[in-house]
């Protein structure tokens, strides 16, 4: 290897043993191997350190430390960092064989981009890929081979385009804005990616080569004011920068914190009568493990459904659909349709 790499793959895990060797594995199969990959272990106190000591690649440069979250962990890897471009991957999802070299082609042939992302699809927590559910979506790319993000893209209602774990940046412009700010709990990727458009231009392309590792308990939705609340200030203080060249953070001014997150006992408590639970609330889940054919899954997820809400018509669609296929479902829609139309002329 060089004294010094062309890329320094960076990855935090905290307590993320169950999933860390086939996140290294794909990491090592890569077929562009001119990199180090920084292993940041954020105090985890799993066999995490046993995993990452078990290999014997000079690339691999580990740091321990104790507990600082992800912000700290990334900005501390980036430090050690001796590559040109940073790829961030997570420690718990997988890379397709030719995903970095893609993302170096493309940063080596287009000096004018600081930064280019993925697609990505999910993939359930026993490694079965759902290739339909991606992110962004197909229709994101508008049939083009890449889409340049825009400040449209940060709309606090949605998701941005850029997959974390798929970002690919020149490791000196990073630095140069401050690398990643720990004021955000959450949102510290969409914060320091709003701050590189600023100046820069950043691609995602339509390449679907990464897989994100999701669980049936979703984060997001039971942290989504706290998400919401950081993503209007990224959103608010990008405007503020662009207007009076500085944000809060910049002046040295407290963040506001996040709304406390309340919990309604009336919602914790509500009960069903027996079987008339519909399940609404495990309709994405269930289709993305039929996607995926992870039928072990789909049987566990959709013996829930049907334990909670056997009364409920509606349950049997919300099961039936998926199995059927878009194709299928899309003809009973369309013949429904027509016999619609023919019973109101008769």
């Amino acid at each position: 290897m060089k004294e010094k790499p062309t890329v320094s793959i960076l990855m935090p895990v905290y307590n993320g043993a169950e999933y860390l060797r086939p996140a290294i594995d794909c990491l090592l199969k890569q077929t562009f191997g001119d990199f180090e990959l920084i292993i940041v272990n954020d105090g985890s106190t799993d066999n995490t350190q046993e995993i990452i000591d078990s290999y014997d690649d000079a690339r691999i440069v580990c740091l321990e430390q104790e507990n600082q979250g992800v912000a700290r962990s990334l900005n501390n890897g980036l430090q050690v960092a001796r590559g040109k471009y940073v790829r961030r991957h997570d420690a718990d999802d997988v890379s397709l064989p030719d995903s970095l070299q893609k993302q170096v082609d493309f940063l080596e042939a287009h000096p004018d981009y600081v930064m280019v992302s993925n697609q990505q699809a999910f993939m359930t927590y026993r490694g079965k890929i759902a290739h339909k559910f991606r992110m962004p979506h197909n229709r994101y790319f508008e049939g083009k081979a890449r889409k340049d993000v825009t400040f449209d893209d940060f709309d606090p209602g949605h998701a941005t385009p850029i997959v974390h774990g798929t970002a690919c940046y020149r490791r000196k412009e990073v630095m140069d804005i401050g690398a990643y700010r720990p004021e955000f709990i959450v949102g510290e990727d969409n914060d320091l990616w709003i701050r590189l458009l600023e100046k820069n231009k950043i691609a995602v392309l339509n390449e679907c080569n990464y897989f994100v590792r999701i669980h049936p308990g979703s984060a997001t939705q039971r942290h989504a004011a706290k998400i919401q609340h950081f993503r209007k200030l990224i959103v608010a203080y990008s405007e503020q920068r662009r207007k009076a060249g500085s944000d809060p953070i910049m002046r040295g001014e407290a963040v506001e914190p996040p709304p406390q997150e309340k919990v309604h006992p009336e919602k914790e408590k509500k009960t069903h009568p027996p079987g008339k639970h519909f399940r609404e609330d495990m309709r994405y889940m269930y289709s993305l493990v039929i996607n995926a054919r992870d039928w072990k899954l789909a049987r566990d997820i959709g013996g829930e459904i049907l334990r909670d809400g056997w009364k409920v018509p509606g349950t049997y669609k919300l099961l039936l659909f998926p199995l059927l296929g878009d194709s299928l479902v899309n003809a009973g829609v369309m013949v429904k349709g027509i016999f619609r139309k023919s019973s109101k002329h008769n």
